[in-house]
């Protein structure tokens, strides 16, 4: 039983954190062609590669424009790394273990998970995506640090292996 609920709570904040990072070099991607000199070419490519997606996104048979990538990476449920598909299956991981983590770690992964499947039909994200990756990397922020009445969970969550994110996480807690 032990396993079960430690394997949920690891793979639920690795999810999380897969579409906070997914969402953050998107982010800075955007920023940083508001700052490229006219005539320079859209650096869309490399973030598929970094991500892993290669195979998958040449599958598509589309080219690596502004909005394949982004749609690929952002709400492309046949990508197991878009940051829809990671927040589904923390959610999934979280629902496993409901009665382990806090009402509020659970209702901050839910309002993330619903607010990205909505916004996959809102116009409004493709007019200002800048907002809604901010809102992305600010919603992991939250749920990586938003239990204290729950520490045992959070422990589970903030001591998952590597990752920087992951050492901002504990940064509260005692060292065991």
């Amino acid at each position: 039983m032990l396993s079960r609920v430690a394997d949920s709570v690891h793979w639920m904040s690795r999810y999380v954190e897969r579409a906070e990072n997914v969402a953050r070099f998107v982010h800075v991607n955007l920023n940083l062609m508001l700052d490229a000199p006219p005539g320079v070419p859209h650096q869309w490519e490399p973030l598929i590669s970094i991500s892993g997606d290669d195979e998958t996104f040449a599958a598509r048979g589309v080219p690596a424009t502004r909005s394949h990538v982004m749609e690929f990476l952002t709400f492309d449920a046949g990508n197991p790394n878009s940051i829809l598909a990671s927040l589904r299956a923390a959610r999934e991981n979280a629902r496993s273990v409901r009665e382990i983590i806090s009402s509020e770690m659970w209702e901050q992964l839910n309002t993330a998970f619903l607010f990205v499947r909505d916004a996959a039909h809102d116009p409004r994200m493709r007019s200002q995506p800048q907002e809604f990756y901010r809102r992305v990397k600010e919603a992991g922020h939250l749920f990586c640090g938003g239990d204290r009445r729950h520490p045992d969970a959070q422990r589970g969550v903030a001591l998952h292996p590597p990752g920087a994110d992951a050492r901002a996480c504990r940064q509260d807690l005692p060292d065991s």
